[in-house]
C-alpha cells in the first residue's frame, strides 16, 4: 500500500496548486482491515485538471464524483486497493476546525468528525509544512463549551420535542412504517454518539466501528435498539434515560442556565422605573397588575443584560426579592426541581403556571434567597 500511496501523493505534489496530501479514513489511523478503502485528501489552492486525474486513475476511474466531498475513485490495478481521492480547500478545512474548536458551533451528529479527521491523517505531501501547523492546532484540550453546545442541539431532539426523534419513532412503529422507522432510528443514533463523544471529550471517528469506541454498557444498549422488534420504544427509551443520566452526571443538564431577571419590591413603581430610564437607560416593558390581589410589577431592558422586575404590593417593604434563573424550558423545569428536591433543597413553590403568564418553580437557596426558575 505504501508504494501505491507514496506515488499518488508525488503526482499531486508536482501540481503547483497542491498544498498538501494525506492519508486519512482507516488507513490513516491504523483501524484498517483488508477490504478497507485508501482516503487520499488532496488539498488544493485550485481545480485540478480532469486529464490529469483521468491519467492517474487509469481506465475506468471514476472522476469528479460529487455525491459527497468533490473526488475520484478507481481501483490500483497492481495492488487491488480501492483509491478514494478527496479535494479539499485549505482555508475550507481551516474553517472546519475553528467552527468546532474557536466558535464551538454543534450540529445534528458528526460535529467534530473533521477535527479527528485532521488529527488522525498523515501527511504523504506537506513541503510548506502548512498540514503539520493543522494538526499542531487540532491536538487541544475538548473544549467544555463544545461540549455543552453538542449537548443542547442534540438532546431535545432525542425525545423532548414535539417532533423528536422518538416520537417520530413511536408514530413510525404504530403505522407499520418500515422505511420512517429505520430512517428515524438512523438520525437518533447519530445524535446519541455525537453526544457521547461529547461526553467523553472524544472527537467523533466517524461512521465506522462505533460501538468499538463508547463504554460496553452503552454499547449493549445501542446495540439493542438496532436489534429490536415489537420492544423498539422499550429499548430507546433504556438508551435514552442511560445518555440523560450521564449528562445529568456531568452537570450538563440542557440548556445551559442564564440569569434572566433580578427583582426587587419597590414602594412607587412609576418613580422607581423612571429612575432606571433616566440613570441607566433602561426600557420599561407595560405594567402589570393583577386581578387577584393588589400585586403591579414591569420588567425593564438594560443593555443586553438580564432583566430587572420591579414589583409593588401592599405591605411589602422595599428589597431585593428574588433572581430568576432560565434553564430552557418547561420540561427542564420540572426535571430540575425534581433533582434538587431530591438533594434536599427546600421547594418554596412548585412548578406552576403564574396568573400573569410566566411558568415558574421557586426554591430556596443556601443562603436563604428566594430563587425562580423559570423556562
Amino acid at each position: 500500500m505504501n508504494e501505491v500511496v507514496q506515488r499518488v501523493g508525488e503526482k499531486f505534489g508536482r501540481l503547483p496548486q497542491v498544498v498538501a496530501v494525506a492519508i486519512g479514513g482507516s488507513r490513516g489511523a491504523g483501524l484498517h482491515d483488508a477490504r478497507s478503502d485508501v482516503d487520499i485528501y488532496v488539498y488544493t489552492l485550485g481545480e485540478i485538471s480532469p486529464e490529469f486525474r483521468r491519467e492517474l486513475g487509469g481506465p475506468g476511474a471514476e472522476i469528479a464524483n460529487r455525491f459527497w466531498e468533490p473526488g475520484d475513485e478507481w481501483v490500483d490495478a497492481a495492488s487491488g486497493l480501492h483509491i478514494d481521492i478527496m479535494y479539499r480547500s485549505p482555508s475550507w478545512i481551516e474553517d472546519q476546525l475553528d467552527r468546532v474548536l474557536v466558535r464551538q458551533e454543534a450540529s445534528l451528529g458528526y460535529t467534530t468528525c473533521f477535527w479527528y479527521n485532521i488529527i488522525h491523517s498523515k501527511a504523504i505531501f506537506d513541503p510548506r509544512g502548512w498540514y503539520a501547523t493543522l494538526q499542531q492546532r487540532a491536538l487541544v484540550p475538548y473544549p467544555e463549551g463544545l461540549r455543552r453546545a453538542i449537548v443542547e442541539k442534540n438532546l431535545p431532539v432525542l425525545r423532548h420535542n414535539l417532533s423528536s426523534y422518538r416520537v417520530q419513532i413511536a408514530r413510525a412503529v404504530e403505522r407499520g412504517d418500515q422505511v420512517s422507522r429505520q430512517h428515524r432510528v438512523t438520525a437518533l443514533l447519530a445524535s446519541v454518539f455525537d453526544i457521547v463523544f461529547a461526553l467523553e471529550r472524544m472527537p467523533h471517528p466517524g461512521e465506522k466501528r462505533l460501538l468499538d469506541y463508547v463504554p460496553k454498557a452503552l454499547a449493549e444498549l445501542v446495540s439493542g435498539v438496532i436489534k429490536a422488534e415489537s420492544d423498539l420504544i422499550e429499548r430507546v427509551d433504556a438508551l435514552l434515560d442511560a445518555i440523560e443520566e450521564r449528562i445529568q452526571t456531568e452537570g450538563l443538564t440542557l440548556p445551559a442556565a442564564r440569569i434572566e431577571h433580578a427583582a426587587a419590591w419597590v414602594a412607587d413603581l412609576e418613580r422607581a422605573c423612571a429612575f432606571y430610564v433616566r440613570w441607566f437607560g433602561g426600557v420599561p416593558g407595560p405594567i402589570y397588575r393583577s386581578e387577584q390581589r393588589p400585586f403591579s410589577s414591569c420588567f425593564l431592558s438594560i443593555g443586553r443584560s438580564a432583566r430587572l422586575e420591579l414589583m409593588t404590593m401592599a405591605k411589602e417593604l422595599s428589597r431585593p426579592a428574588h433572581i430568576a434563573i432560565a434553564v430552557g424550558s418547561r420540561d427542564a423545569v420540572d426535571r430540575l426541581v425534581e433533582r434538587m428536591r431530591t438533594d434536599g433543597i427546600t421547594i418554596a413553590s412548585e412548578p406552576r403556571l403564574t396568573g400573569d403568564g410566566y411558568y415558574e418553580a421557586v426554591v430556596i437557596d443556601s443562603e436563604g434567597n428566594l430563587i425562580e426558575i423559570t423556562p
